[in-house]
């Protein structure tokens, strides 16, 4: 055995050039689908089976777990995928890696892998030079290339150890148990960021023959701990339901490791009754590395929920005050980023409610259910309406912020449309909310009246303004319809016009005080424009 033999820069050269194969991969994929992954995971994990099959299937065509992750990540935080689907996605992840150790073993090791790169990169880089101006066909000239490099990098790591190979007696070093074989793949792993090019050094060495069977497959156990660290690197410093997704990634991994590990006697003798030993040696670890993500999939799968619980409690998530969705959203994936508005932009509206019941000190009727949820109306008084006003307006800054940094050319019209929708009731919200606010000290002066007709007229302003946030909160998910809308404009109108003649009727009386006449005139005027603001809010845009 003479370590002379072994070329290390040609093998350096080659897992460089792999692991720009698998970049150029991923990104040639994502150019020609990107957007159509995205559609494709925000859908298809509404339940946690099919969330599975979604981190299996995009992670097997875009060959790029850390990208799915990231995708899944940036949905958690907008809102529109579970924490439980969300970890379904990782486990899924885990299973489509495993399409890169059958790309190679079933390719790479099979057929005359010069006379596949050459073309494939020869094509690829012309189609890159003449064909740059179509987007469709550089990304396609990307993909040809990403794979010619990745089946030219093995190539070169093949090479490189075959000269090692043939005088390297197995037996000349000591067997430090399989254990050790896990730990060497995890640090490999770790270092360079890739259980993918890892596992193609793993199958390399078991085609030359450097490692066993049992050998292999305890290193690909290692790699398959080993890539949690690029998420875990990925979620420090970042918010909590990051770092609850990187956790389930690390204790899943960990988990299937050591089922794995205890396993191995028996799928060893399992896959030997497939396969014809050591001559298949490079296929029974592929087959390997599935059936024990598959298996720890199976195993964990009925533990989804409690791990969801244990994950809030290691990191529970912080309210934030100022924004609840878009602290958890990123403008770089537009589809999500608007749902993160509109959700927000909806808080901003629940939060307005509530600030004109503070302000009105509006109670809770006696029947339940027939009136606001607790965020909404409180009857506490001794909520600040400032606190509230601030924290409305600190909103939209971040709100305004946050959707002028989304790319609205990657939406399409509806999304757009839902951006424009957004955007105009945010600053609706922010108008009605400084408006509302304006006559504190009016309502202040008139519910601290001893005066029993300043108290009737007061009581009359804040029904007929009950009845109608009742009304606008039953229908803030939904959008009124614009005969509906006329409806309510007029009945607006008509409840204004009755109040005014009320008060000018105790006026004429002389039952109210000439100090309380233009603070009532003012708070019915501006909480019948406040009501009408938020119900055109709701009125469906042609």
């Amino acid at each position: 055995m003479h370590w002379s033999d072994f070329d290390i820069w040609k093998f350096l050269a080659g897992l460089g050039i792999f692991m720009y194969g698998m970049f150029l991969l991923e990104e040639a994929i994502k150019q020609l689908s990107g957007r159509t992954f995205k559609i494709l995971i925000r859908k298809s994990t509404t339940g946690k089976i099919r969330s599975i099959f979604t981190g299996l299937f995009s992670t097997a065509v875009l060959q790029s777990s850390s990208a799915v992750t990231l995708m899944t990540l940036t949905f958690v935080g907008a809102g529109l995928i579970s924490m439980q689907n969300a970890i379904g996605v990782v486990m899924g992840t885990n299973l489509g890696t495993t399409a890169t150790s059958w790309l190679v073993a079933t390719i790479g090791f099979k057929i005359n892998i010069e006379g596949l790169f050459l073309p494939l990169i020869g094509l690829g880089g012309l189609g890159l030079i003449f064909l740059s101006k179509s987007p469709r066909y550089n990304g396609i000239s990307r993909l040809l290339v990403g794979l010619g490099f990745l089946f030219m990098g093995l190539e070169y790591m093949k090479l490189s150890v075959e000269g090692f190979t043939s005088s390297f007696d197995l037996a000349s070093i000591p067997h430090y148990g399989t254990f050790f074989y896990v730990l060497i793949a995890i640090v490999m792993t770790s270092v360079m960021q890739s259980s993918s090019a890892t596992i193609a050094i793993i199958l390399t060495a078991l085609h030359t023959g450097l490692i066993t069977f049992s050998e292999g497959a305890a290193m690909v156990i290692g790699a398959n701990i080993g890539t949690t660290t690029t998420v875990m690197l990925g979620a420090l410093g970042g918010i909590p339901i990051k770092k609850q997704v990187a956790l389930s990634h690390l204790i899943f991994n960990i988990f299937t490791g050591i089922v794995a590990f205890l396993s191995l006697p028996l799928l060893t003798k399992l896959i030997g009754l497939v396969m014809n030993g050591d001559n298949n040696a490079v296929l029974g670890v592929t087959l390997f590395h599935t059936l024990f993500n598959l298996l720890g999939v199976l195993l964990f799968l009925p533990f989804i929920g409690l791990l969801v619980k244990l994950l809030q409690k290691a990191y529970p998530e912080r309210k934030y005050k100022t924004t609840e969705f878009i602290a958890n959203a990123s403008p770089d994936l537009p589809e999500a980023a608007v749902v993160a508005v509109r959700n927000e932009t909806l808080q901003v509206y629940r939060l307005t409610l509530h600030l004109i019941s503070v302000l009105f000190h509006l109670e809770k009727p006696e029947k339940k259910g027939q009136f606001f949820s607790s965020f909404l109306l409180s009857s506490k008084k001794q909520t600040n309406p400032i606190e509230v006003f601030e924290d409305i307006q600190s909103r939209v800054n971040v709100i305004l912020i946050f959707s002028s940094k989304i790319h609205v050319s990657d939406l399409d019209n509806i999304e757009q449309k839902d951006l424009t929708n957004s955007n105009h009731m945010i600053l609706t919200l922010s108008q009605v909310s400084k408006t509302i606010v304006s006559i504190r000290s009016e309502l202040e002066e008139i519910q601290a009246s001893e005066n029993e007709k300043v108290q009737d007229l007061m009581q009359l302003i804040s029904k007929t303004t009950v009845e109608h946030l009742v009304m606008l909160q039953n229908n803030s998910a939904t959008l009124i319809e614009k005969h509906s809308m006329e409806i309510y404009q007029n009945q607006i109108k008509q409840e204004y016009k009755v109040i005014v003649e009320n008060i000018t009727e105790a006026i004429e009386q002389r039952l109210i005080q000439e100090k309380y006449i233009s603070s009532l005139l003012m708070v019915n005027g501006f909480a019948t424009q406040t009501i009408r603001q938020l119900f055109r809010i709701l009125e469906k845009q042609g």
